[in-house]
């Protein structure tokens, strides 16, 4: 049968000229390669070489034979280097489910890291709350969620990373009356329209309290963060978020973070992917180290 191998010594030859150069080229003995050689001649029932003088001179066929040896020795080589990228975790695809939080917090990382540390990923990025991100996962839509959630689904062979959790902060302009008040608490948000996000189950009991201390306010509820954030830069809105996500608002000014006292719940960040057959792929367990380094630096 032709091979790549036999490929691989009439390639070899036909470049280099001579047997001698070729066979210390390849790193195999000179009776071996000829050997070869006269085995590819003897199957394909054809002279591929002339000798004229001390060099080997390609036949018609044999110059055709080498020009598609070499495509197929590129193409055999791709496919190596892919196996082994894929391998690495260097290379493949992934789709990740982002929390409407971790949308803002990681999208970019994530791009960034594909872009200058990866070759030949194709990655793709969606957002939802944590209920259908955690359905997309358990139907194999997706294969990493990052999302709040107090406790992954129980037998459905679903592995949760738990990452740092962040206190919940107010966000607001940098002349916001809250400033004034020394360790303000949810009591003192009834006099100021809040907005924050529906999904994390972090979020309920303090949308509890604030509907039951309201005062005529308004409650915006948004899983558009960044919406949430420039109304609060230019007006009284008070923006409850994860610390995390509210530094990485305020670095072009206009907007400070409040502490808040008697917060029921921190944020509880996941990453959820599958085990056994459908589990992740390497490239997806490169992709945990950094995306938990985002969340101890903050």
């Amino acid at each position: 049968m032709l091979d790549v191998r036999h490929l691989r010594h009439l390639v070899a030859v036909a470049e280099e000229g001579t047997l001698q150069r070729a066979s210390e080229r390849l790193h195999i003995t000179q009776p071996a390669l000829t050997k070869s050689i006269h085995a590819l001649e003897a199957f394909l029932d054809t002279q591929l070489f002339e000798r004229k003088g001390r060099r080997l001179h390609l036949t018609d066929l044999g110059a055709s034979l080498v020009e598609s040896g070499r495509q197929i020795l590129r193409s055999v080589a791709d496919t190596e280097k892919m196996v082994r990228d894929w391998g690495a975790g260097s290379a493949g695809s992934i789709t990740i489910g982002l929390g409407p939080a971790y949308t803002v917090l990681l999208s970019e990382q994530l791009i960034e890291i594909v872009v200058k540390d990866f070759e030949a990923v194709q990655l793709r990025l969606e957002t939802g709350d944590t209920e259908s991100l955690v359905d997309k996962l358990l139907d194999d839509a997706i294969d990493m969620a990052i999302c709040d959630l107090a406790m992954p689904p129980v037998d459905a062979g679903v592995t949760a990373i738990e990452l740092s959790a962040q206190p919940i902060v107010a966000l607001v302009n940098q002349n916001h009356p809250l400033r004034k008040i020394s360790a303000p608490s949810l009591a003192n948000l009834a006099s100021y329209p809040v907005g924050h996000s529906p999904a994390p189950a972090q979020f309920a009991p303090i949308g509890g309290a604030l509907a039951a201390a309201n005062r005529g306010q308004s409650l915006c509820l948004s899983e558009n963060y960044d919406a949430l954030v420039r109304t609060s830069k230019s007006s009284e809105l008070v923006t409850l978020l994860p610390l995390n996500l509210a530094q990485s608002y305020i670095s072009d000014g206009g907007l400070v973070i409040v502490p808040l006292d008697g917060i029921p719940q921190a944020s509880m960040p996941k990453i959820l992917f599958r085990e056994g057959a459908n589990g992740l792929s390497p490239l997806g367990f490169r992709l945990i180290e950094p995306i938990k380094t985002r969340f101890m630096a903050s």
